[in-house]
């Protein structure tokens, strides 16, 4: 008789990532492709980044601090008014959502967007919750009065990914803190602002207060987008003492690395050049949808720093582009286009073909 294993993990599947990652981990491309899959940051770690790791290799021998204390102290001071005490990390922010959601009563249910990230439904499945998608509205954005909608008795939390992905669309801050008003206390509302650093709307900064000012709320954040750290896995979270407490009570020790904690260190004091990066990748973001637009192709204008555009991924790897398939993601004929350097977005531009009027860089 084989083991037996839980029936709701039947239709759980290994994740399948793009053939980039393939590349990028072996330094294979002979097609010198514009890899524009993942979402990722066109430029390496910043050069403070770079020699905090220099530093701390040599040491790789010890185990890092288990707290994490020095990154937690330059986060809070990166967030008017947290505390270290307020602060949650975790190998990257897919870490920091597992520890949340393990604090909640099982077998309840889970709300969220659809289509919005594919972790959602999983954790919900790895832990013996229910899934519960809220459709978009037809023009792609997120609906909050069909989210609360959907809340019930047996509702343990809501995930709102704000700017979602990959519709790139988003609530106000106003619509958050009124999203947050409506919701029952009992109801764990996680915000995963993975792409917050590309909001060009200035009343949303300091959407981190939200969290600070509610006992149901936190925020969950990332290094992996603008910091340009996703390869080494680290992402923290916001909220008040209550939730951090108990987040850190289930947090695997050491689960955030020697390399990881210094390299985020270093990035987060140099928060004005991460800032100046994401600038520039809003700025290109304008240029890409101006291209879509003069090329008369159906786009979803973007907060985030990717664009779901429609046209197929096939053509746009024939002209050397590598994007995330639409069918992956809900879109079927669709593709999430990540905003790249400039080369990369030249290389966009020019697989629109024919159809592409030229626009010139920074219009």
């Amino acid at each position: 008789m084989p083991v037996t294993f839980r029936p709701e993990l039947e239709p759980l599947r290994p994740y399948v990532p793009p053939k980039s990652w393939r590349m990028a981990a072996e330094g294979t491309d002979d097609k010198n492709y514009a890899k524009l899959t993942s979402n990722e940051l066109a430029f390496g770690p910043l050069p403070e980044a770079l020699a905090a790791l220099t530093e701390v290799l040599p040491r790789a021998n010890r185990y890092p601090d288990s707290h994490v204390s020095r990154l937690r102290g330059v986060i809070a001071d990166a967030n008017s008014g947290a505390a270290p005490a307020n602060i949650l990390v975790g190998n990257g922010s897919s870490e920091v959502l597992m520890n949340l959601l393990q604090l909640l009563p099982g077998s309840g249910e889970i709300v969220f967007p659809w289509p919005s990230f594919s972790l959602y439904p999983m954790i919900c499945a790895v832990l013996g919750m229910a899934a519960r998608p809220v459709s978009l509205t037809d023009k792609n954005e997120l609906d909050a009065d069909a989210l609360l909608s959907a809340v019930t008795g047996e509702t343990r939390a809501m995930i709102l990914c704000n700017p979602n992905n990959p519709s790139g669309t988003y609530l106000s801050l106003d619509q958050v803190r009124d999203l947050a008003d409506r919701l029952p206390d009992e109801v764990l509302l996680i915000l995963d602002e993975a792409y917050v650093e590309f909001v060009d709307d200035p009343s949303y900064e300091n959407s981190h207060t939200v969290a600070l000012e509610r006992e149901n709320v936190v925020v969950a954040r990332t290094f992996s987008k603008a910091h340009g750290l996703a390869g080494l896995r680290v992402g923290y979270g916001i909220a008040g003492n209550r939730i951090a407490d108990y987040a850190e009570r289930v947090r695997f020790p050491v689960s955030v690395n020697l390399a990881a904690q210094v390299a985020a260190t270093a990035s987060m004091l140099a928060r004005d050049k991460v800032k100046a990066r994401a600038e520039f990748v809003i700025a290109e973001r304008n240029r890409l949808q101006a291209a879509f637009a003069a090329a008369s192709l159906e786009f979803i204008p973007s907060q985030g720093n990717f664009i779901m555009v429609r046209f197929r991924a096939g053509d746009f790897e024939a002209a050397g582009v590598l994007v995330r398939e639409g069918e992956a993601l809900g879109y079927p004929g669709w593709s999430r286009v990540t905003v790249g350097d400039l080369w990369e977005n030249d290389r966009v531009i020019g697989a629109l073909g024919a159809a592409t009027k030229v626009v010139e860089k920074g219009a």
